[in-house]
Order: C-alpha cells, then sequence, then structure tokens
C-alpha cells in the first residue's frame, strides 16, 4: 500500500503556497529582483499585479501557488528566508526619545526650548500644536491620541 499525504495535508500545503504566492505579489519589483525567482513564477506575478479583477487575481494566485510546488522544497525554503530579510526589521526606539516624550509632556517651555536647540529641524508650530492638543485632551478626558502623534513626530525627528 502506498503511503501517499491526506488530501488535508495537500490542501494545508496549497494553503501555504497560496499564501507565499501572496507574500510575493506584495512585494516590490526592486525586492523581487533580489530574491532571484524563476523566470515563469516572475512573469506570473507581473500578471497578478496588473490585473484588476479580484476573481482573476485568485486565480492566478492559485496558478502561482502550483508554479511553486513544483519548485521543490529547497528553493522555498530559500525563497521565504530571502524574503524575510528583505522585509525591514522594526527598529526598537531608544530610549533617549521615550525621555525626550516624557520630558515635553511633563515639561513648560524651557524643555520646548531644549528640545528645539537639541534637535533644530523641528517645526516649533508643530511641536507646540501637539502639546497643546495634549492639554486639550487632557481636560476633556478623551483618548489620548495625541501622544502618540508627539512620539510619532519625535521618532521622524530623530530618524
Amino acid at each position: 500500500m502506498l503511503n501517499k499525504p491526506s488530501k488535508t495535508s495537500v490542501k494545508n500545503d496549497m494553503r501555504h503556497l497560496r499564501n507565499l504566492g501572496r507574500r510575493l505579489v506584495a512585494l516590490s519589483d526592486g525586492t523581487l529582483k533580489q530574491i532571484d525567482l524563476p523566470d515563469h513564477i516572475c512573469l506570473s506575478i507581473q500578471l497578478v499585479k496588473k490585473m484588476s479583477s479580484n476573481e482573476a487575481k485568485r486565480r492566478q494566485i492559485s496558478f502561482l501557488g502550483k508554479q511553486l510546488r513544483n519548485m521543490g522544497d529547497s528553493d522555498l525554503l530559500q525563497v521565504k528566508k530571502r524574503i524575510a530579510s528583505s522585509q525591514p526589521q522594526p527598529r526598537s526606539q531608544p530610549e533617549e526619545v521615550h525621555s525626550w516624550h516624557e520630558k515635553l509632556l511633563l515639561g513648560g517651555t524651557r524643555t520646548v526650548e531644549e528640545f528645539i536647540s537639541e534637535y533644530p529641524n523641528t517645526d516649533r508650530q508643530k511641536l507646540k500644536n501637539l502639546l497643546r492638543s495634549i492639554f486639550r485632551t487632557k481636560c476633556q478626558d478623551k483618548k489620548p491620541k495625541a501622544k502618540k502623534k508627539l512620539l510619532d513626530y519625535i521618532i521622524h525627528l530623530y530618524g
């Protein structure tokens, strides 16, 4: 008796390959060139990117999964590693960013001036507007969206 894989495992494998195909389609053209895929797979990816119909995209991605199935396990593993290495890793914010965030939340105009002297490309008006909206939301007991915006702005200036 032959030991062939079950229908469920075959379907799961195909679903994983379709998901890999979706990830490949979502990548930029420059990243795809770095991954070094076979020509017929690159052509299928370019076709999916040009399509406007969702149903046509779904069928083409299924076909792309079938093409990926014919690649071989070691090649697929290399493609997955290259995709993972090409995606930028989220950087952790340094302690300096968080300390400035806290200083600006607690401090006054002197702290703002210190921050501006530390980061000269700061938009003074934007910074003061963010701090003003944080103070306003404290008084009105709203959700602190402005704190997040201030942190994002500091990260933008830092990075």
